[in-house]
């Protein structure tokens, strides 16, 4: 019986040894696939600073083509809109001529800009709009996900700030590569001189952005740097 005791808890102190050291190695995983996540763009910043510099990235690039202080947009940025949204508000402020708080009040009533640009009377086709509104609404063009009005927008945005056709960004856009990634490849690119697609091949090829700065020799702050475009939007958005 005494045996019998010992075997039985013998083999239920290795099921416990085993169960720890099994739960451990999910923790390890865990934390290797949260450090992966953390540090896609560089191992010396956090997700959090990263996403900061991004968003302060994205409105220097709107500030000098719409030519509006960034503090203004950062501002907005804290109240909750995106990026994303607020360069389509200036497009629809300065196309409309309304003021941009006018512009973001209709947004939260409507929560959808196609329906904003109807109210504002904008055409269709104005800056990305027409792709919004054939596209938008869940129909097929090669993506699983749904991409937003705003996401069109930004896309054209980029296009006619670094000057690129919007055929070629849109591509990138069907291969799933995220807004995100397109703006840092552009800028980049647009920076060094290099060509934004061999970086989002970079990308593609499994290479983060730190590795990316690494192979090319190119200083860390250079990827957040933003590129001064000599084009300028033709309507001013009303700021007030």
């Amino acid at each position: 019986m005494k045996k019998m005791m010992k075997k039985q808890n013998n083999n239920l102190g290795y099921k416990t040894i085993n169960c720890f050291l099994l739960v451990g190695l999910i923790l390890v995983l865990l934390a290797g696939s949260a450090y992966c996540v953390t540090f896609s763009i560089s191992p010396t910043i956090s997700l959090e600073e990263g996403e900061l510099r991004l968003d302060r990235l994205k409105m220097a690039v709107a500030g000098e083509f719409f030519g509006v202080d960034t503090k203004l947009m950062m501002d907005y940025r804290q109240r909750g809109f995106h990026p994303e949204d607020i360069v389509t508000a200036l497009f629809f402020s300065g196309d409309s001529h309304r003021p941009l708080p006018l512009i973001f009040v209709l947004q939260k009533r409507e929560e959808d800009w196609s329906r904003v640009a109807g109210i504002l009377g904008l055409p269709p086709n104005a800056h990305g709009m027409q792709m919004a509104l054939t596209h938008g609404k869940g129909k097929k063009v090669g993506l699983k996900r749904k991409f937003a009005s705003e996401g069109y927008i930004f896309l054209s945005f980029i296009s006619d700030y670094y000057r690129i056709e919007m055929d070629r960004l849109w591509f990138y856009i069907e291969k799933k590569f995220t807004l995100n990634d397109i703006l840092l490849a552009v800028n980049l690119g647009a920076h060094q001189r290099i060509s934004f697609e061999l970086l989002l091949r970079d990308r593609e090829r499994g290479l983060d952005w730190s590795m990316i700065l690494k192979q090319r020799n190119i200083r860390e702050e250079k990827l957040f740097l933003p590129f001064k475009s000599e084009k300028k939007y033709k309507n001013k958005p009303a700021i007030k």
